[in-house]
């Protein structure tokens, strides 16, 4: 059977989904980079912004400290990402696709435009607002690197799937609620690790019983489904698994609070937690945008549509 595309909304090619993957991974050093900045507290290790991409060449490596040197990694990764996000964006805009995905990709650059601008006047204004802008900085971070994985997703291959749309619209309610509570989890946590509030310190730990439990049921639900995609179980199968490490990356950093143990296995450990949050993240929205993508082939499929008119009659 011959399929009609609309000539405004064909598939991506398969370069541009293969380097939406490559600056999510690079995004995902970015934020490694980042979390490590905070870890050590060396964001104002170089108090001059902005400064040339290759500035680490341009000093005498006998000078800086290490502070220094994972600061301006940081800078040096903003700036590929950066790099990547107007390949990226120029290449899905170009590209014969859906209008949103086309301006998904301009909110991404968009993003990252605001998130270098922020790291800037967080350096800049330090003195006036201290860690708020650094707050700031690391939750918007957050919002940037979902829309990059979005774009990851839509931007692969859709084939047509038969699957329940009754199954599919509990999949959705949970995956969004997971990816929600996640991101205010993330928040939360950001909050206590900048300015060591006691309110993002509860938050953090009771929206943690709230995400465990979103999880639990949305594993349930996508098990339930009499189709066994990998596109929504490895996803779905991921997050439930970081979830589980996530759980004893948090009472280790809880722990190592309590205790007095080696500082580079506290710096680990608390850099982990951030990083393996960024990735219960990244699941969830993939979970969510394929439940919706199901959703979308599932209504086109000939199939699915002759097995509702079968149970219609």
């Amino acid at each position: 059977m011959t399929t009609h595309h609309s000539p405004l909304a064909t598939q991506p090619p398969r370069w541009l989904h293969r380097w939406a993957v490559l600056t999510v991974c690079a995004t995902f050093i970015l934020l490694l980079l980042g979390a490590v900045v905070t870890t050590f507290r060396v964001g104002m290790a170089d108090p001059i912004w902005p400064t040339y991409p290759w500035h680490l060449l341009l000093v005498s490596w006998e000078e800086p400290r290490p502070g220094f040197l994972i600061e301006h990694s940081h800078r040096l990764a903003g700036y590929i990402v950066g790099c990547c996000v107007i390949v990226l964006a120029v290449g899905v805009w170009r590209s014969r696709t859906h209008p949103r995905l086309r301006w998904l990709g301009i909110a991404a650059l968009v993003g990252v435009i605001i998130q270098g601008l922020l790291g800037g006047f967080r350096v800049k204004l330090d003195r006036i607002l201290g860690s708020d802008l650094a707050l700031i900085h690391g939750c918007f971070a957050q919002i940037v690197f979902g829309l990059l994985v979005s774009l990851a997703v839509l931007t692969s291959e859709n084939r047509p799937v038969e699957i329940s749309l009754t199954g599919l619209k509990r999949i959705r309610r949970f995956s969004v609620a997971t990816s929600i509570l996640v991101y205010v989890q993330i928040v939360f946590g950001a909050l206590f690790r900048h300015t060591f509030s006691s309110w993002g310190q509860r938050g953090h730990l009771l929206t943690a019983f709230a995400v465990v439990a979103t999880t639990a049921w949305l594993v349930k639900e996508v098990i339930d489904l009499p189709i066994r995609d990998k596109r929504i179980l490895i996803p779905t199968l991921c997050l439930t698994a970081l979830v589980a490490v996530q759980l004893f990356l948090g009472v280790e950093a809880w722990m190592v609070r309590m205790t007095a143990v080696d500082v580079a296995w506290q710096a680990g450990i608390r850099t982990s937690h951030v990083l393996v949050g960024s990735l219960i993240f990244a699941c969830s929205l993939v979970t969510t945008l394929q439940a919706y993508r199901f959703g979308n082939t599932a209504a086109a499929s000939p199939s699915v549509s002759l097995k509702r008119e079968e149970v219609a009659a």
